[in-house]
């Protein structure tokens, strides 16, 4: 009975008490205008909503979902919205309850990407920034070592963290290639050869994949092609997607600098949707409403892919030790691909001990403290303000 509930989705409703498809839909709209502070905030929304009020999933229903997201790159919130869709309506639900989950926070951050072009001259935009990327880069540090935690359990995945941080800083080798000899180092280590052989066929075809993908020199092809690479190996969430555009919008095509893009992710951290949607910011800045739709779309088209193609395989995927030995090569690796970015982006975030006393205090506040991510946000967004209001009252002195 309880394998059958497994691997029958529709079954498992019936356990788990979905309700309507109107009230799933109605919940991930109304989720899309107020699911604030990244994917730990969002998924406790959701777990609150849809475990503990309403008893749409059962707990563990709720957990082993969670466990197969966790394992995809991407962001894993959109990922949980566009499975529980897929569970009430299969296919089109999953697309409704994930477009649903993005679009108020795209639209929104789109409308703000078009205010920070037109009035970033301006010394309150300014001044509000000036409190809010120190706060965002002691949230990514943040999140840098709890990544580090989930991902290093053991010598090997260290030292393949301190191998791709040393590789990407030091010898310049693409931080994509370093992503994936991580990850079929640790599979050959963990598996072995013998059994490495007899699995080929099983193994990721990812070299396969990029060779059959055509190369061309537009710009919207190039945004298309960075965004959707960035989607498909963000293993790590948004931390990693920042990794991504770091090298490829800001260093190889110069659509932006880090400083602007480190802007885009403070604007993301306080702004309803995904983390991941300061790819909105950069495709707008790139290409303008045209360029963030292109980038909104195929930054997040691999998660809908990987979730409805394997939503119905999720216990034999995450059983399998190829793949899992695959991810975690991976993963530790991206913490140290991270690592390197962070570092680059510090000057554009600390100024001046005040801008390095907030990163300080953001990043003890969530470590230290526990206090949701969610909740600094806010507080440095309302800081950056306070501080805007104060800087020209005083000017008009």
């Amino acid at each position: 009975m309880e394998s059958a509930l497994k691997s029958s989705p529709t079954a498992q409703d019936n356990v788990d008490q979905m309700p309507s498809w109107r009230e799933v839909f109605l919940y991930f709209l109304t989720l899309g205008f107020i699911n604030i502070g990244g994917p730990v905030a969002q998924i406790t929304m959701m777990y609150n909503h849809m475990v503990e009020r309403h008893h749409w999933l059962s707990d563990d229903r709720f957990v082993r979902i969670m466990a197969f997201c966790h394992m995809l790159p991407g962001p894993e919130a959109l990922q949980l919205a566009i499975y529980v869709g897929y569970l009430k309506k299969r296919l089109a639900g999953g697309i409704l309850a994930g477009l649903t989950f993005i679009l108020p926070g795209a639209l929104v951050m789109i409308a703000l990407s078009w205010m920070y072009v037109a009035y970033s001259g301006l010394p309150q935009v300014n001044n509000v920034l000036y409190i809010l990327k120190p706060a965002v880069l002691g949230i990514i540090a943040a999140g840098i070592l709890k990544l580090g935690r989930a991902s290093i359990r053991n010598l090997f995945l260290a030292l393949l963290l301190l191998a791709a941080f040393v590789g990407l800083k030091f010898g310049g080798i693409n931080f994509l290639l370093l992503l994936l000899l991580a990850g079929f180092l640790n599979l050959l280590v963990a598996e072995g050869w013998p059994r490495l052989r007899k699995a080929r066929a099983t193994l990721p075809a990812i070299g396969a994949f990029i060779s059959l993908f055509p190369f061309a020199n537009s710009r919207w092809f190039q945004m298309s092609w960075l965004f959707f690479k960035t989607g498909l190996f963000s293993f790590g969430g948004a931390y990693a997607s920042i990794a991504f555009l770091e090298h490829g919008a800001v260093e190889q095509h110069q659509w932006l600098t880090s400083s602007q893009l480190l802007d885009g992710v403070a604007l993301s951290v306080a702004t309803p949707g995904p983390f991941m949607l300061f790819a909105t910011f950069v495709g707008f800045l790139a290409g303008g409403v045209t360029g963030a739709i292109i980038a909104t779309f195929f930054v997040f088209l691999p998660s809908f892919v990987f979730v409805l193609a394997g939503a119905r395989y999720d216990e034999k995927v995450r059983d399998n030790p190829f793949v899992q030995a695959f991810l975690a090569g991976a993963s530790a690796a991206v913490v140290g691909v991270i690592i390197v970015v962070s570092l680059e982006l510090l000057p554009a975030a600390l100024l001046d001990l005040p801008t390095i006393v907030i990163a300080l205090i953001a990043f003890l506040v969530i470590t230290v403290l526990k206090v949701d991510v969610a909740k600094v946000a806010l507080g440095a967004m309302t800081g950056g303000v306070l501080y805007a209001l104060a800087k020209g009252l005083w000017s008009s002195s």
